[in-house]
C-alpha cells in the first residue's frame, strides 16, 4: 500500500515538473528578445529610408535656412539691405 501510494506521489510529480519545463511565456529571455526584435525589426532606420543621423542632419540643415532666411526677412523689414536714400551722393547698390 505504502509502495503504491509513492508510486502515484512520484508519478504525480514527474508529470507536474514535466508540464512546468514545457512552459514558454514572456518571462523567458528569448521571447523577451524576440519580442524586442518583433518591436523593431531595423532599428537603425528611423524613417523609411534615413538613419537617425540622416534625420538629425536634416533637421540641422533645416534649422540653418530657417534662421538666415529670418534674417534675410528682417533685414528687408528694417531697410538694412539697401543703402540710405537720405545721402547726398548717389550710392550704387
Amino acid at each position: 500500500m505504502r509502495v503504491r501510494r509513492f508510486l502515484a506521489l512520484s508519478a504525480a510529480g514527474l508529470c507536474a515538473a514535466s508540464l512546468g519545463a514545457c512552459s514558454y511565456g514572456p518571462s523567458t529571455p528569448s521571447s523577451r528578445y524576440a519580442a524586442k526584435i518583433r518591436a523593431n525589426p531595423m532599428p537603425e532606420l528611423a524613417t523609411l529610408y534615413q538613419r537617425h543621423v540622416d534625420v538629425d542632419n536634416t533637421l540641422a540643415v533645416m534649422a540653418n535656412e530657417n534662421e538666415r532666411m529670418f534674417l534675410q526677412d528682417l533685414g528687408r523689414v528694417f531697410y538694412t539691405d539697401r543703402p540710405s536714400r537720405l545721402t547726398r551722393e548717389p550710392i550704387p547698390w
